[in-house]
């Protein structure tokens, strides 16, 4: 997910210096005045935060200090647009208006392809029946949405009445989501909360379809639940900012937790080097012999050697690394993360004494494609660098899986089956350039 995708309303007079992308990670938009960016520097210092390259961007997580983080910018000349700012340009965009759909119409369906109805009760997808009888005739309402679904994907059209006839409007995926939240009805949903008190659970099965914009600033602002993926988790302290964004959709909250989920407490014991995905270790051991490291795979650890003596690097289900002596226990969670990888990266090339290399780059050539995120990720690094680097860019998706896999992405955003915000234009010049030199090698 890019998540500046949807923030196209809030910049319309122009981008902010810092936009916070996720809750307590900020992402330099624009560029800042070289004294203004001296006074941030000296913020960082103080709070004791660094920036990194996230996707070749400046970026900044500030974690519990967020707040003071925030405080700190007024004054310095740098603007700053917050989660909430951008949960107010929601409250715009967004009305808990009430429409109805029209009366019941026939109209002439393909049957070759699938058909659903918007249904403002559920607020979802209900089938259309197809009658073959009559000329594969279905019945819907008017000013609803439609759903089609074919073997080139899934569009939308909305009915409407022209001079007495009945006629199917295609439209875009997000306009089609936006006006199901305005025919949807006023439902009531329940949530949970931990029995600490810290934090609220909520599930996105019980919200149905929702405009893209909303979906978008719930994962901005909260995070996926790493078992559960249908469940979101929110700080306690931004629960009221999500009743208010859904309300925006009239979506409301029962009045109190239908029950408590007690937090997993996440182990720190070793986990066995057998179970840890193959691509994602490979990665890591990958560069590490890069950087003139030996390896050497033990039962629940692997032992790097370098110039400054070896280490013993376990995997742990906690999400904090940490390093005591010639022991470093490694997140299991940082192998899917490229920037956490690079910390680790930098911590053991320090460490051992082993060569320098470019770690943005050489973690992109080196990623796998697992899943969506990694996908997105592979390509985004791709483009960046292809101004600058042509070759380096077809080295990152030069690797035969990963190249069909992009090479089907970019199909799939040609024919409309699916959007994004990447430069397309840019990733089918890089699909060209590597596949040139395919045919002269």
């Amino acid at each position: 997910m890019d998540s500046l995708e949807f923030c196209d309303l809030c910049f319309q007079r122009g981008k902010p210096n810092l936009c916070e992308t996720y809750k307590g990670s900020f992402t330099k938009t624009s560029p800042l005045h070289f004294s203004v960016q001296a006074k941030l520097d000296r913020i960082l210092a103080r709070l004791g935060l660094r920036a990194r390259l996230v996707d070749r961007r400046w970026t900044c997580v500030t974690d519990s200090k967020r707040k003071e983080f925030i405080d700190s910018l007024w004054g310095i000349g740098a603007s700053v647009h917050t989660l909430d700012d951008h949960a107010k340009v929601l409250s715009r965009l967004y009305k808990p208006e009430i429409r109805t759909p029209g009366k019941t119409v026939p109209v002439e369906l393909s049957d070759s392809q699938s058909w659903d109805e918007f249904d403002p009760k559920s607020r979802n997808w209900i089938p259309v029946e197809i009658s073959k009888k009559a000329k594969s005739t279905g019945t819907v309402h008017l000013g609803n949405i439609l759903r089609r679904s074919g073997i080139d994907g899934k569009t939308y059209l909305r009915t409407n009445e022209d001079k007495n006839r009945i006629v199917l409007v295609p439209i875009e995926e997000r306009a089609a989501y936006n006006i199901a939240s305005i025919l949807a009805w006023k439902i009531t949903i329940s949530w949970k909360s931990d029995n600490t008190g810290e934090h609220v659970f909520l599930d996105t099965n019980n919200l149905g379809i929702i405009p893209d914009e909303i979906s978008s600033f719930l994962e901005r602002l909260g995070t996926r639940d790493r078992k559960t993926s249908h469940i979101l988790i929110f700080d306690t302290e931004d629960f009221e900012l999500v009743k208010s964004t859904l309300g925006y959709i009239k979506i409301g909250f029962e009045d109190s937790p239908a029950g408590t989920i007690i937090p997993e407490k996440k182990s720190d014991a070793a986990i066995l080097i057998s179970q840890i995905e193959k691509k994602r270790l490979g990665v890591l051991s990958g560069i590490i012999q890069e950087m003139g490291g030996v390896i050497a795979i033990q039962n629940d650890s692997i032992a790097i050697t370098g110039k400054r003596g070896t280490i013993n690097v376990s995997f742990v289900e906690d999400d904090k690394s940490a390093q005591d002596g010639t022991a470093v226990r490694v997140s299991i969670s940082a192998l899917s993360e490229p920037s956490r990888l690079a910390e680790i990266l930098s911590v053991i090339k320090k460490r051992l004494g082993l060569s320098d290399l470019p770690l943005d780059s050489t973690i992109s050539v080196w990623w796998p494609i697992i899943t969506d995120s990694d996908l997105q990720y592979v390509i985004q690094s791709a483009i960046s660098w292809y101004s600058s680097n042509p070759v380096l860019a077809c080295k990152i998706i030069g690797e035969a899986d990963k190249f069909e896999k992009v090479k089907q992405w970019h199909t799939n955003i040609k024919e409309g089956k699916v959007r994004s915000s990447l430069d397309t234009i840019t990733l089918g010049k890089i699909i060209r350039y590597q596949q040139s030199n395919q045919m002269t090698s």
